[in-house]
């Protein structure tokens, strides 16, 4: 008997351990640069996040607030009007375009001092904050702006611990997925080395849920729905306004296709368009 209410406690402290720390009705302001605004496409992060929440249960409301080219003092410049907006949650994704911008960025120590400003806000607001370490920038793990990145993201660990903040690491998140796919041909998790694809999306709204505390097997179980969703751009488009999409599913057979030639999917496709147009002038 004793065994057996043990078992059970621990049972109940898990499923309330597991909940997600959402409640209904409760906003979510998404905080970011353009991969948060692009973020808020059908496809984006921001849109799996909410959708990953319903479909756990929960029914709050999105706050978008992503807007291209934002740097941290962007961001704290433009703080005020967020959370007028009576935000309840505050999720921050910052530091892609401080690193990347060069001599216009922003540089660790004003980064620093730019990020505790809007995190000492949010908290003089009475705003619940994640912090996302921001994507890297590139799909090169070793290039010169992901090593500086490196810095800022070891700021926001930091700062999370400190502030006993949630922490969604997507930027290790990334790494790890960019490493087991490296064999893989062409881009693997953004439409240009920098903005979300379908695949890239879904790793950030993975991350983000499992943070608020939605368990992988319920995220795994979402993706059959996410897969569905056209979002791959894989020729001939503007990355940043595309007109063509099609899902992961399709880009998958897409990718079996292209792989049997040795060729990236893009390649593949962009082959294929090629060899249309010859045979039209013939």
């Amino acid at each position: 008997m004793k065994k057996f209410l043990l078992a059970t406690i621990c049972l109940c402290s898990f499923a309330a351990f597991a909940a997600p720390v959402v409640k209904n009705g409760e906003k979510i302001a998404f905080l970011g640069d353009s991969i948060t605004q692009f973020g808020d496409r059908p496809d984006g992060y921001v849109r799996l996040v909410m959708d990953g929440l319903k479909r756990a249960g929960v029914n709050a409301v999105a706050i978008p607030a992503g807007i291209s080219g934002n740097k941290s003092n962007d961001m704290l410049r433009r703080l005020p009007g967020v959370l007028a907006k009576k935000p309840d949650w505050l999720l921050l994704s910052c530091g892609v375009n401080d690193v990347g911008h060069g001599k216009s960025g922003v540089e660790l120590p004003d980064f620093e001092k730019n990020i505790s400003a809007i995190l000492d806000q949010a908290k003089a607001a009475g705003v619940k904050v994640m912090i996302l370490t921001p994507t890297t920038h590139t799909e090169q793990l070793d290039s010169a702006n992901n090593k500086k990145l490196a810095g800022y993201c070891e700021f926001l660990r930091k700062e999370a611990a400190d502030r006993k903040l949630l922490l969604a690491d997507l930027n290790q998140k990334m790494r790890d997925e960019l490493t087991a796919k490296k064999n893989l041909k062409g881009l693997k998790l953004t439409i240009d080395n920098l903005h979300m694809n379908g695949y890239g999306n879904q790793m950030m709204a993975a991350g983000v849920l499992e943070t608020f505390g939605v368990t992988p097997a319920e995220i795994e179980s979402f993706r059959k729905e996410w897969n569905k969703i056209p979002s791959m751009a894989p020729v001939v488009n503007s990355p940043y306004s595309p007109g063509f999409l099609i899902s992961i599913d399709d880009y998958e057979i897409l990718r079996a296709e292209a792989g049997k030639k040795g060729l990236a999917p893009e390649e593949f496709v962009r082959q294929i368009v090629i060899e249309r147009i010859r045979q039209g002038k013939q």
